[in-house]
């Protein structure tokens, strides 16, 4: 399953996304009986580690939890959406796979392409499937989004947001902590640090992997010794400016992970970078 779509659905799936219905567009074509309901995260001191808004695929009258979804209107099911609008029915993000969705139980995130958090809101999400039979929907379904101002307040410089299985991963380019191969934290990257110490302070519960990474270009042992001094340079800051010690880890990673091909110079500097990891406390 991909969040942003990052590999292309086949043909006939793309087809059926465009062809699927904006919100408002009547009813839902052979879904009658599969509803979509949204769990939003309205609550500001709930911890930013989780997705804002989880989608539960819903099933029968009363409605009850489709599970497993390889069954009854999922049976053959070729390939999925649920595209997100905004108020002018614009779509401003989908979540997408092929087959049946692995779980009744998809998670939002709530940004956009960028990494950067949608404003707060009301949105509509559809889900759409196409099978055999052809193309399903469901009717919309109204979502509120709420993000807390410390997460927010992240985007105003460099840093982007992912939301991953382990928790939220603040994600921070090279270029605004460090100089190129040096470990040592830039004077200009004050006031980013000081933002992600504000964020981790507005959640408290939650530990914290500090990882560094790199690009591929170099020997392995000293990308490896690199990411580990940047990871630590960045914990430090954070044990120093009041984050408790016994919730933060660090790690150096080197050219392990990328999140970009190493073949072009804008790929290698994406790499090049230093993720806070939110993680999710158990439950």
């Amino acid at each position: 399953m991909s969040r942003r779509a990052t590999a292309a659905l086949p043909a006939m799936a793309l087809a059926a996304a465009m062809l699927a219905p904006v919100p408002g567009s009547g009813a839902p074509s052979g879904a009658e009986h599969v509803r979509l309901f949204a769990d939003e995260r309205l609550d500001l001191e709930a911890s930013a580690a989780q997705n804002p808004v989880n989608f539960f695929i819903m099933h029968g009258s009363p409605p009850k939890l489709l599970f497993p979804v390889k069954q009854g209107p999922f049976k053959n099911v070729a390939s999925w959406q649920i595209r997100i609008f905004n108020s002018d029915a614009k779509t401003v993000g989908f979540i997408q796979g092929t087959g049946a969705p692995r779980s009744p139980i998809i998670p939002w995130s709530g940004l956009s392409d960028s990494g950067e958090p949608l404003p707060d809101g009301f949105y509509e999400a559809q889900l759409i499937w196409n099978d055999s039979q052809g193309v399903h929907t469901t009717l919309p379904r109204k979502v509120s989004l709420l993000t807390p101002e410390p997460l927010r307040g992240l985007v105003r410089f460099q840093i982007k947001l992912d939301y991953t299985d382990e928790g939220l991963v603040v994600r921070v380019p090279e270029i605004l902590f460090f100089n190129r191969g040096q470990a040592l934290i830039r004077e200009e990257a004050l006031p980013a640090l000081q933002a992600i110490v504000v964020f981790l302070r507005s959640s408290p519960d939650n530990k914290v992997s500090v990882r560094g990474y790199t690009d591929s270009t170099g020997s392995r042992q000293s990308n490896l010794d690199l990411s580990r001094a940047r990871a630590r340079a960045v914990l430090t800051f954070l044990t120093d400016n009041g984050i408790d010690s016994q919730r933060l880890t660090y790690e150096g990673m080197g050219p392990a992970r990328p999140i970009a091909p190493n073949s072009t110079e804008a790929g290698r500097a994406k790499n090049r970078r230093v993720d806070v990891v939110v993680l999710k406390t158990k439950q």
